[in-house]
């Protein structure tokens, strides 16, 4: 039976202990209270909390349950993106009702709650800057769990003991609003706004984002309104979506530089590291790699292939009775998630691994030498931002838009290629940090090593060969795939809602018309392809004003058409 005072209670308890775990260490690590949640704590607790002190919570506890670690809901979504594979399965397409609580309890009770926090202490103090950041903070956060689950408790969350059984809302009415629900369009322009207010003070290092700069904030404030517009463009007329994004394309967007991410360092006590790091460089990593994701990049000569994966083994040596051995590169040795292989439940030895590397967690960088990974294994630092929304994402989501809304090859060319430079450059400046050699520009003879120029001529050659607009779609959002490998959120939201690009699974679960293309038939699926995530348990049986039961996997989320 629900018990509000009772829910409320336990809740506003674990929260109180995620808030204080946060902030001992919040230029650390996000809050590791996820073993139960709820979306109606209290706000205003605790009262004796700063500004200061609560904003870094939110956005640590933001990276962490929406990015790639173990807690992560990045981790999840690249599995069902075929870029990785673990243990949990949901790369071969089994969820449960609890296989996403603690993920969803972060983000609604160790996120949002203290957001709101610093939205009403904010507002009550008339600091309209740390408003207008948590304004925006939450917009963002909304966005990617209505992305993920659909109908959820928006407009009636977040009120505590004033209201501790919200209703779901639709997830069309939470992107547009409605009479008496305030949308995330409107929720990001009184952000916006709230930054041009005249305010006392500074934020400062408060902010782990953007160091307080309330223009960097606007920037990505605009920059998430032209994101949503994009997702959202299907549901509307070309000449609909062209009157909303064609005054965001004129302003003043996210730059080169200003991309919103949480920063990490390689410093262990207080743990500052990316939280992806700590399990895939241990005795037992956690993830292990896609097999299509790591030989498509082979095959088109991608330059980053050493600094998305590292090989343990060595250039020159083999290895046998694994799972999968890549004949195109012998040192790539996998699981596939619904392997019918001999030596599936056994090729778990860490040695030969394939695991995550510099760029996306900051692993290390794959000299060829191979070697066992450890925490403290070669220059790996750990130190790799989360991205969450970057300047490279900004330009694909241009490209998309100048090809299917505009209908304008060749600007949507000339965006592509400014995304894919922009990716490469990103992966230069984590390699540079880590004093790893970077991608070349060109090849030399000293350096005939694949370099940028070279493949962002193919790609181009690829894209401008292309027949029809799906087709060019395709390298857009296949570039947009790779180069967003660390935040798989955006890629799931990004193939159902474009069928692009197209990825190969089971025979059990290959549905053309999704994208979704039958592997070489060495594998068995478990379930279907998800096009939303199951709610928590817990949601469901003690909010009265929750679904009764689970949406069917199936059903597609508002925007995808």
């Amino acid at each position: 039976m629900f018990v509000p005072g009772l829910l409320t209670f336990i809740d506003m308890k674990l929260s109180n202990t995620c808030f204080a775990l946060a902030f001992l260490g919040m230029m650390a690590v996000a809050p590791g209270c996820k073993d139960f949640y709820d979306v109606n704590v209290n706000p205003l607790s605790p009262t004796s909390a700063t500004l200061a002190q609560v904003l870094p919570v939110t956005q640590v506890t933001m990276a962490e349950n929406l990015g790639d670690n173990v807690g992560g809901l990045s981790q999840y979504t690249m599995s069902l993106m075929q870029q990785l594979y673990n243990t949990r399965n949901i790369g071969n397409f089994q969820q449960t009702s609890g296989s996403f609580s603690g993920e969803w309890g972060g983000l609604y009770s160790g996120m949002l709650v203290n957001n709101e926090l610093v939205i009403t202490q904010g507002t009550a103090e008339k600091r309209w800057d740390y408003v207008g950041i948590a304004q925006l903070q939450k917009a963002y956060v909304f966005s990617q769990i209505v992305d993920l689950w659909g109908d959820v408790p928006y407009s009636e969350a977040l009120q505590g003991a004033v209201n501790d059984a919200p209703h779901f809302d639709k997830d069309a009415d939470i992107y547009n609003g409605t009479g008496s629900i305030q949308g995330l369009f409107a929720l990001i322009d009184e952000g916006i706004a709230n930054l041009d207010k005249p305010t006392t003070g500074t934020v400062g290092a408060a902010d782990l984002i953007y160091g307080g700069s309330p223009d960097k904030w606007k920037r990505f404030g605009r920059t998430l309104k032209l994101k949503l517009y994009n997702q959202i463009r299907k549901t509307n007329s070309n000449a609909v979506v062209q009157s909303q994004v064609t005054p965001l394309l004129s302003s003043q967007l996210m730059e080169e530089g200003g991309d919103f991410q949480i920063v990490y360092n390689s410093s262990v006590t207080p743990d500052n590291r990316n939280p992806g790091y700590a399990q895939d460089y241990s005795a037992n990593p956690e993830n292990r790699i896609g097999r299509y994701f790591y030989e498509g990049m082979v095959t088109l000569n991608d330059p980053r292939v050493p600094y998305y994966f590292y090989n343990q083994i060595a250039k020159g040596s083999t290895t046998t009775q694994q799972d999968y051995i890549s004949p195109l590169d012998p040192r790539f040795v996998t699981v596939r998630p619904g392997s019918s292989g001999a030596f599936t439940s056994s090729a778990s030895t860490a040695a030969v691994q394939t695991v995550q590397g510099l760029y996306p967690i900051g692993g290390k960088y794959d000299d060829g030498l191979g070697n066992k990974v450890s925490s403290a294994a070669g220059k790996g630092k750990a130190s790799a931002p989360q991205r969450l929304l970057t300047y490279y994402s900004r330009k694909f989501t241009e490209a998309e838009l100048q090809l299917t809304v505009f209908n304008n090859s060749a600007a949507a060319a000339t965006a592509l290629e400014a995304g894919v430079r922009a990716a490469f450059k990103k992966v230069n400046v984590v390699a540079a940090a880590d004093a790893s050699p970077i991608i070349p520009d060109t090849a030399s003879a000293a350096n005939p090593a694949p370099n940028i120029r070279s493949y962002v001529t193919a790609m181009l050659a690829r894209y401008n060969a292309a027949p029809t607009v799906e087709d060019k779609l395709e390298v857009i959002m296949y570039e947009k795939y790779v180069a967003s490998f660390g935040y798989g959120v955006d890629v799931y939201t990004d193939f159902r809602r474009t069928h692009h690009p197209k990825i190969r699974v089971s025979s059990q679960v290959a549905n053309v018309s999704l994208g979704l293309l039958p592997d070489d038939g060495s594998t068995v699926g478990s379930g279907v392809f998800p096009r939303r995530l199951y709610y928590p348990t817990y949601d469901l049986l003690l909010n009265p004003n929750a679904p009764r039961t689970q949406k069917d996997p199936s059903t597609p989320i508002f925007w995808e058409r």
